[in-house]
């Protein structure tokens, strides 16, 4: 299964499997971050406090839920859940 990650602030986005998690990981270290339920791609996430002075990004652990959240909505909305 495939899914779309999309940026919440540009549209940019990165088609993703669920074979590995390390994919996952990956795609995290490349720069996608996140903040409450958003997801942000690299270049969103680096001038992120230009645009939202002090508050903080969420950490990697946020961010691996939520991309794990959209597979998870994605294999729900396939069994027709």
């Amino acid at each position: 299964m495939y899914i779309d990650v999309m940026c919440s602030c540009c549209g940019n986005h990165k088609k993703l499997s669920n074979k590995r998690i390390q994919d996952t990981a990956d795609l995290i270290h490349s720069g996608w971050g996140s903040c409450g339920s958003a997801l942000y791609c690299p270049e969103c996430s680096k001038s992120w406090k230009e645009r939202n002075g002090n508050r903080q990004m969420a950490d990697e652990r946020n961010t691996f839920i939520l991309i794990m959240n959209l597979f998870f909505d994605a294999k729900k909305a396939e069994e027709g859940e």
